[in-house]
């Protein structure tokens, strides 16, 4: 996460010995994000921050689950166990807990790839929308079909006002760790053993180390010079030209991490860079480590406004119902980080 001023991130963990206490991530809008966890759903009590309409914060909610009810007996939580001949589907939860009605990009990673699946009952596809009115509460049924044999890394996205045009200053830079929320899954198909990762040498792609006091902090922040600190928000692209940028990537000062690495144009997975395949980065860094590569894409054909962004997902292939390996604390969150979204105009 960033040292800024703009955004703050806070983290608040509530549990009930009283009540089941299940897992749900709530997102503020814009300013001032606010991510929190467990909540007594199987009685909507004063308690009950999901989609409080009086609380004066606008926030987004979701969760998964096995039915379409709040029922914690159904709630979907770091892991789901399947036969290979069995579909993976389920229901995800979205509440929109804000005063006007929005619109949200859903789409999912299955071993850190994107992949069809159907949606809502539509047809399979990458990236599916919908639509809520102010605080209402749907589930939306998802089903992948059925998965290979083996340990599956699972997580699926939601992203708040994707397609919002603005060059903005503010509004571009609210969509750094904002406006974006997932969940995540260790999904197990006839097997339970975590598949090995292979770590990226970062030296091999030219990086740069930069200063401790570089401001960015167990994260990801995709700018247009090395261990830029400047936010790199908009730019006035070519159609079809090459668009060369830095990734830049920092562990906390307290403990070391792992992460992985996806960039996405106009929410479409692309590799990291145009003279690769290669379409996710697996990285680790020292305690203190900071450091920036390069990246490219190709610009588009259509003119118009488009979408960068690069998601930073923390700790790949980890058993998530087992503590981490590395010594943290805070533990390194479990949950991905976007980059600011940057808008491109082609012309």
């Amino acid at each position: 996460m960033h040292d800024r001023t703009i955004i703050f991130l806070s983290i608040l963990i509530i549990f009930s010995v009283f009540s089941f206490a299940i897992g749900i991530l709530v997102l503020s809008a814009e300013e001032g994000v606010t991510w929190t966890e467990s909540f007594d759903l199987s009685k909507k009590s004063e308690n009950t921050t999901l989609c409080n309409s009086e609380s004066g914060e606008e926030n987004f909610c979701i969760g998964l689950y096995t039915a379409p009810t709040y029922d914690p007996k159904y709630f979907l939580q770091k892991e789901i166990y399947l036969n290979e001949s069995e579909n993976f589907e389920g229901y995800f939860c979205i509440a929109n807990n804000m005063h006007n009605g929005n619109d949200y990009l859903v789409f999912c990673l299955m071993d850190y790839k994107q992949v069809p699946f159907s949606f809502n009952e539509n047809n399979p596809q990458t990236l599916h929308m919908a639509h809520l009115e102010p605080f209402e509460e749907r589930f939306y049924h998802f089903d992948l079909g059925p998965t290979e044999k083996g340990t599956h890394e699972f997580e699926i996205f939601l992203i708040l006002k994707p397609y919002e045009i603005s060059l903005d200053q503010s509004f571009r830079l609210s969509t750094d760790l904002v406006n974006l929320g997932s969940v995540r899954l260790n999904v197990f198909v006839d097997d339970q053993n975590m598949p090995p990762i292979s770590y990226t040498n970062f030296s091999s792609l030219h990086c740069r180390q930069c200063n401790s006091q570089y401001p960015v902090n167990d994260g990801v922040m995709i700018t247009k010079e090395p261990c830029s600190a400047i936010a790199w928000t908009s730019s006035n692209v070519t159609s079809g030209e090459t668009l060369h940028y830095w990734i830049n990537v920092a562990a906390d000062d307290d403990y070391p991490v792992t992460f992985g690495l996806i960039t996405l144009m106009d929410y479409i997975q692309v590799p990291i860079n145009t003279k690769s395949s290669q379409d996710v980065v697996f990285g680790r860094l020292n305690a203190g480590e900071k450091l920036s590569f390069p990246g490219s894409t190709v610009v588009p054909t259509d003119k118009g406004v488009h979408q960068l962004m690069v998601i930073w997902i923390p700790a790949p292939n980890h058993r998530l119902n087992q503590p981490y390996d590395l010594k943290a604390n805070p533990e390194q969150w479990a949950w991905a980080q976007p980059s600011i979204r940057v808008e491109l105009n082609v012309t």
